[in-house]
Formats: C-alpha cells, sequence, structure tokens
C-alpha cells in the first residue's frame, strides 16, 4: 500500500513538472553568504533539468536589484526566486504581477512581506519544533526564558507562551525596547529560568550583546538554546539550526506549485519543513546535562569546546 502510495506521488509530480519544463526560472540572489548559496544549489537540485534558469548576483546592492527588477518586469520570466532579504525586496519593489517565491530572509513582516504575488518560506522553525527540541535535550528543565523586540518578535512569543502550557513548560518572555535594556534585562532575568531560549530578533541579537549572553550563561550556569550553530561553537548547548539546502528543495516544490496554479499560497509564509540540530558536548558537561545518544546521532553539527566570540558581519542579514 505505501509502495502505491509512493508511486502515485512520484508519479503525480512527475506530471506537474512535465507541464513546466518549458518554463524561465530566474534567480536572484542578495549576496555570497553560505547559506544563500546552499539555497540556490538545493533550489537548482529540486527542478528539472529542462526548465530554463537564469540567476542574478546583487552583490549586496539593492539598487542592482531594483535595476535587474525593472528589466525583468520589461521581460517577465515565468518565476522568480529571491533569496535574501535585498532580493525579496528589489523583487517586491519592481515586480507585481509575476510569481516569487522568496526565502532566507529574517523578519519578513517587518519589511511588509510577502506581496500579493510574493511566497516566502520563514528563516525561524515553529515554536512547537523549537520548544520540543527544548524539552527532549534538557527535560527537567521547565522554566525557559526570552527576551524580544514586540515589534520583531512579539507575535511568535506571545504564540509560544500558549504552545509552551501545551508542553508542560512555562515560558518566561522579557520584551525589550533597545539593545542597550538587553544587559539589564537579561541579569533579571536569569535567576528566574532554567534555559535562557535565544530567538533570531535583531533588537536582542547583536554584535555587542552575544558576549553578554554567553558569559552570562556561564557565570549564572543557565544553558542557552538558540538558532545559530556558530552560538553553539561558541557555548550555548544546542541549536535547531535552519538547512539552507532543504528550505532551497522547499522553495523548488512551492515554485512547481505556483507554476500550475499562480495564485498558489500567494501572499503567504510557509514554516520550513526541516531543521538541523547543533549541539555542544562540552556546553552539556559543564551544565549538568546528560544528552541522550539518540540526539547525538541525529545532530548535524557536534562542537565539543568554545573558541572567539562570534562576530556578525551585519546584523540585518543575520540568518543561521
Amino acid at each position: 500500500m505505501l509502495l502505491r502510495l509512493s508511486l502515485l506521488v512520484l508519479l503525480s509530480l512527475t506530471t506537474l513538472w512535465s507541464t513546466v519544463e518549458a518554463e524561465e526560472i530566474v534567480i536572484v540572489k542578495s549576496g555570497d553568504l553560505p547559506s544563500y548559496d546552499q539555497a540556490v544549489v538545493g533550489f537548482r537540485a529540486g527542478i528539472p533539468s529542462l526548465v530554463k534558469v537564469k540567476e542574478y548576483n546583487l552583490n549586496g546592492h539593492l539598487t542592482r536589484g531594483r535595476e535587474i527588477g525593472r528589466a525583468l518586469r520589461a521581460s517577465p520570466p515565468d518565476l522568480i526566486f529571491a533569496v535574501g532579504l535585498k532580493a525579496a525586496m528589489s523583487t517586491k519593489l519592481e515586480i507585481f504581477d509575476t510569481p516569487v517565491v522568496f526565502c532566507m530572509v529574517l523578519n519578513p513582516e517587518t519589511y511588509d512581506l510577502p506581496a500579493s504575488n510574493m511566497t516566502g518560506i520563514a528563516v525561524r522553525a515553529p515554536s512547537e519544533a523549537q520548544l520540543a527540541a527544548i524539552r527532549s535535550l534538557m527535560p527537567n528543565r521547565k522554566r525557559i526564558g526570552v527576551l524580544y523586540g514586540e515589534d520583531q518578535s512579539g507575535a511568535a512569543v506571545h504564540e509560544a507562551i500558549r504552545v509552551a502550557g501545551q508542553q508542560g513548560l512555562e515560558l518566561v518572555p522579557v520584551a525589550v525596547r533597545s539593545q542597550e535594556d538587553v544587559a539589564h534585562a537579561l541579569s533579571g532575568l536569569l535567576p528566574k529560568i532554567d534555559v535562557l531560549w535565544l530567538i533570531q530578533d535583531q533588537l536582542v541579537v547583536s554584535e555587542s550583546a552575544i558576549p553578554v549572553f554567553l558569559e552570562s550563561s556561564l557565570k549564572t550556569k543557565v544553558p542557552i538554546f538558540t538558532f545559530s550553530s556558530t552560538l553553539v561553537q561558541q557555548g550555548a548547548v544546542g541549536a535547531l539550526v535552519l538547512d539552507p539546502w532543504a528550505v532551497g528543495q522547499q522553495a523548488a516544490r512551492l515554485s512547481l506549485r505556483r507554476l500550475t496554479d499562480a495564485g498558489a499560497s500567494a501572499g503567504t509564509m510557509e514554516a520550513p519543513e526541516h531543521s538541523q540540530w547543533a549541539l555542544n558536548l562540552k556546553s552539556a558537561a559543564y551544565f549538568d546535562i546528560t544528552l541522550d545518544p539518540e540526539l547525538i546521532r541525529m545532530a548535524n553539527q557536534l562542537f565539543s569546546g568554545s573558541g572567539l566570540i562570534a562576530h556578525y558581519r551585519d546584523s540585518s542579514d543575520l540568518t543561521p
């Protein structure tokens, strides 16, 4: 029965792709970040070889993106795949009718994304998955603290409060108004919690705040669960990390739907379908956390120490 179902699914996908093999897709990439490159590779691997693909690199320049966007508006492809904030913004500003699929954009709602002709894949894993990961990693730690900015993450945190209750956890949220408030808010939060959940929030996660988080975690023996393998390498216990290649594959499937039905999922965001585990074995030992061998086996990235504090090139482009 399962074999028959699998064959039917494969046949339906093959049939759908056969209807779009003569289509043209344009990839617009914000720059040369490894995560962007991996998303493009995953996307290319997920589309038929007969589909015509052109690729443009903005090299970090929104003005170049708008120039490319105007050219594409004059001679439109069948679909545009935009990778990164500047690529997504340039297509939003210049492309109004052509279907667009975008990814690797942190806090898209801040930029009024997606537009009505766009479909996005979120950077954040759903709160259900992240909280379940914390529970499986540290089952005896129930009080989870989170710092956040209301504008960027308020809706997500309010939803996470509800989800935490369903999972037998207690979320302790503290909103901050500016980056200058982070250190003070953190010092007040740490004595009240068992785990610090560091989420993707540009107001909270900044170059100056990262060493404060890591040093305070060590001092108070409150472990950090986060979104970035870089932070895990520097001392956080674990993270659910976005898999850019898998996001590219998901974008390819989403593009199939958009090409066969231009209105499918238009104006919406989809959650990423796959995330990777990153674990720091030395940090787990320091915080007296016994890791489930199955979690270690599942982890895509394992670290056994800590190094220099991570520095991000630009928090506006912060991706896992």
